[in-house]
């Protein structure tokens, strides 16, 4: 850990583990909204082995303090040798600044690691000038990026006004997209049915209709009902799905075992059983606006399992939770014609090289102009009646 005068009224401090922080610290500056970068699903990243020096992530948490040892912001971040987890944010990057610039890696990267996922990054207690703290956050993050030889900062998977602030600090702002559903009044599964065109609704019963001919049943697990014993049946779901894709896991059980174990209410699993056996799972964490349906495993080979249980039953759940949207990743073109909306990701860059900022700005440029066609593909897609004045109808 180093420590360094910050402003007039704060200092900082770098952190190579989350453990050196305490909760009531790091909390204080995250909040309970987003459960992604708590406290305790950061220590179970970096206690579990996946956010560690020998997969490539070297931990520079930032934490700034006021006059009083209060602790005020704070930053998830990592120096890493690799890109893993970012789905082709910076991809191409890496070979054009060896050309230009030299060596890319390691980069200083704001994130949760292998987590895909929009949240806050720039994290900021409710009483501290928002703007004040952020720009300090990226002030701090330049200045450990040059002391640890980055060639950069990433900041990733952030939300829009923390995209603003990096622009206003001089990085570099670029888009990719995510599939977010929202609810707009649905009391019920059936009203979001009746928001559809015909021919979704057709669809998606059709869909239900088949899963529900194969006699399956299910069981919802949340809070004080996620215990130790269900992390071996839904860990072998969990990698079945990734054996069967021929790719590698992202997350291993002891992963799981620590977050069944210390956030339990954060967490809403559905496991679907055939014959009394488990077939299929889907966890989602919960947040305060939002839920994110981010694992999912099946070992049975069903139709449109993946439709039931990863996203009507999700959507289920989060209208009877009364969560008014569901984060549902970066990838799966299936979702949107299943009423899935594609909403933007965003991410911002600063490169210590001057000479490859032009390079690099242009690059970026075209991977936002490519997020924005895809949307707008996307949103094309969405199975829902078009108003009188946009010529729709059933």
């Amino acid at each position: 850990m180093s420590c360094s005068l910050m402003t007039d009224s704060w200092t900082v401090s770098v952190h190579t583990n989350i453990a050196d922080i305490s909760p009531e610290d790091w909390d204080r500056c995250a909040g309970m909204d987003n459960p992604y970068v708590r406290h305790c699903h950061l220590l179970a990243l970096e206690e579990s082995g996946i956010a560690s020096p020998e997969n490539g992530f070297h931990p520079r948490h930032i934490l700034m303090r006021d006059r009083k040892n209060k602790a005020v912001a704070a930053a998830p971040a990592y120096l890493k040798d690799h890109s893993e987890g970012e789905l082709g944010i910076d991809l191409g990057l890496a070979l054009a600044h060896s050309r230009v610039a030299g060596s890319y890696y390691p980069k200083l990267q704001v994130e949760v690691p292998m987590t895909p996922i929009s949240g806050p990054r720039l994290l900021v207690h409710a009483a501290v000038d928002e703007d004040e703290a952020r720009g300090a956050l990226l002030v701090a993050l330049r200045q450990q990026a040059k002391k640890d030889g980055a060639s950069s900062v990433q900041v990733t998977y952030m939300t829009a006004p923390e995209w603003e602030a990096t622009d206003a600090a001089g990085f570099l702002k670029t888009e990719g997209n995510a599939y977010i559903w929202r609810n707009s009044g649905n009391e019920s599964f059936e009203d979001v049915l009746a928001s559809m065109h015909k021919r979704g609704r057709v669809k998606v019963r059709r869909e239900r209709k088949k899963v529900a001919s194969e006699g399956l049943t299910y069981k919802q697990f949340t809070g004080a009902n996620i215990t130790a014993e269900l992390v071996a049946p839904f860990y072998d779901l969990y990698a079945a799905t990734y054996h069967r894709n021929e790719t590698e896991l992202w997350h291993n059980r002891a992963y799981f075992e620590h977050i069944f174990r210390s956030m339990p209410e954060a967490l809403d699993i559905t496991f679907a059983y055939q014959g009394g056996d488990p077939i299929a799972m889907q966890l989602s964490f919960l947040g305060e606006d939002m839920l994110f349906a981010q694992h999912w495993g099946q070992s049975a080979d069903i139709r449109f399992l993946l439709f039931e249980l990863g996203t009507y039953q999700t959507i289920e759940s989060a209208i009877r939770l009364g969560i008014p949207a569901i984060n549902f990743g970066t990838t799966g073109q299936y979702k949107a014609e299943r009423g899935i909306g594609m909403e933007p990701a965003y991410h911002s860059l600063w490169f210590r090289s001057e000479d490859f900022r032009e390079i690099s700005e242009m690059g970026l440029k075209r991977k936002r102009a490519a997020a924005e066609k895809e949307r707008a593909i996307e949103t094309s897609r969405l199975p829902y009646k078009m108003t009188a004045a946009e010529g729709g109808g059933e």
